[in-house]
């Protein structure tokens, strides 16, 4: 039975946060893809498992109202977005692809009024 005592989840944040799994799932399997003399170690591939565990705890912060998971979300996006630019005269599909979900998702979690009035202030 479904609780009417408690708030949906807008739009805008549900995208966002299934946008931001999206993304970091991309960039897991980049970096578990990619021809870097590490990319087959043991270390490698705990730190994509690490990466989508820590984006799945991202996406249920935004889904619960949790303040301080929008701004990692966002903050953790542009960080990937200035990362992505860095391999900017060889860059590939994947990453252009990673870099536009972590754009829409600092936008959709900053610009609609029901987001911003989704997580509650000072935290």
């Amino acid at each position: 039975m479904i609780d009417q005592g408690q708030p949906r989840v807008p739009i805008p944040v549900v995208a966002a946060a299934i946008i931001f799994l999206l993304a970091s799932a991309i960039q897991a399997v980049q970096f578990k893809t990619s021809t870097a003399p590490g990319a087959t170690e043991p270390r490698s591939t705990i730190f994509a498992v690490g990466l989508i565990l820590l984006s799945l705890a991202f996406a249920y912060g935004l889904w619960r109202q949790v303040g301080r998971a929008r701004i990692l979300a966002v903050g953790f996006g542009a960080f990937n977005i200035a990362y992505g630019l860095t391999a900017l005269p060889d860059i590939d599909v994947l990453t252009v692809s990673r870099m536009v979900g972590y754009a829409a998702v600092g936008v959709l979690l900053l610009v609609p009024a029901s987001s911003r009035e989704w997580f509650p202030h000072g935290t």
